[in-house]
């Protein structure tokens, strides 16, 4: 880990956030209350804007139209406003550049993150910690995102190898690159000051029997997760080639019924049609 590690402080530089963006991740990682979040974010009138566009728009309207970000926590509530605090930190951080698709990168991304937060709520015994859900979903490829913005043109190559070869993006990456995007985002998070939890997530969720056993129940959630979105037909901008999910194998895994699938996958959809314009 490392040769890993240094490899990636060599050819790899971490993208510096912003004061405003990592003082936000803080709070939000260490479940703050919003008024602490509020303070902050006020500071960002670009970022405070988008919320209060979110708040006040036709999926959320039902109440008068709303001005400031108190009225945005009544009407979202504290656990959607931190979800959508996040999703603009990262999605405003990484700059659309590169071979690969940004926008289905971060519809996929955001879409496993809802998957992953509907599977929970189905699930029955897993030993989760359930505010860890929602941003262990979103940011379980941000790996891709990292390795596109510090190797721009040696990642076209690695997008236009995975395309053609159908082989595996991570093992095209560690071929080509030295490294594949879950060590990447494990490097990445670990220096973002991220928990631990998240980082297993980001490095293990295609291997969910690789991850600490105390993580091993999130891990295989978003697992199941991304499996569930990639069988909705939706990629990840990256690697185009979509997999059928089975519900009778997969959902078992994580102690969900089957038989609730379908309203499972209606729940994604609308969650989703709900808050995807958020990440615009």
């Amino acid at each position: 880990m490392e040769d890993i590690r240094a490899k990636l402080k060599s050819e790899h530089p971490l993208p510096p956030l912003p004061a405003v963006a990592q003082r936000l991740l803080e709070l939000i990682n260490q479940d703050a209350p919003f008024d602490e979040i509020a303070t902050i974010l006020a500071t960002d009138s670009a970022m405070a804007a988008r919320v209060l566009r979110v708040a006040n728009s036709a999926a959320l309207r039902g109440a008068s139209p709303i001005s400031s970000l108190t009225e945005a926590f009544l009407r979202l509530g504290t656990m959607q406003l931190r979800q959508l605090i996040l999703g603009l930190v990262f999605v405003h951080h990484f700059p659309r550049r590169g071979a690969f698709d940004y926008v289905a990168f971060w519809r996929h991304s955001l879409h496993v993150a809802i998957a992953a937060q509907q599977l929970e709520y189905q699930s029955n015994g897993l030993k989760i910690v359930s505010s860890d859900v929602y941003t262990a979903g979103l940011l379980h490829d941000i790996g891709i995102a990292y390795l596109n913005l510090s190797a721009a043109t040696r990642y076209k190559e690695v997008i236009v190898e995975t395309r053609s070869s159908g082989e595996p993006l991570a093992n095209v990456e560690k071929r080509l690159l030295g490294v594949d995007h879950h060590e990447a985002a494990g490097f990445l998070l670990t220096e973002w000051r991220f928990p631990p939890s998240i980082v297993a997530v980001c490095m293990f969720h295609n291997n969910p029997d690789g991850a600490r056993e105390s993580y091993r129940d999130l891990v295989r959630l978003v697992h199941v997760a991304d499996e569930l979105v990639w069988g909705m037909g939706i990629d990840n901008g990256a690697k185009r080639v979509c997999a059928d999910f089975d519900p009778q194998v997969s959902l078992p895994e994580i102690k969900v019924a089957p038989a609730r699938y379908e309203q499972i996958l209606a729940d994604i959809k609308a969650k989703a049609e709900q808050i995807e314009t958020s990440l615009a």
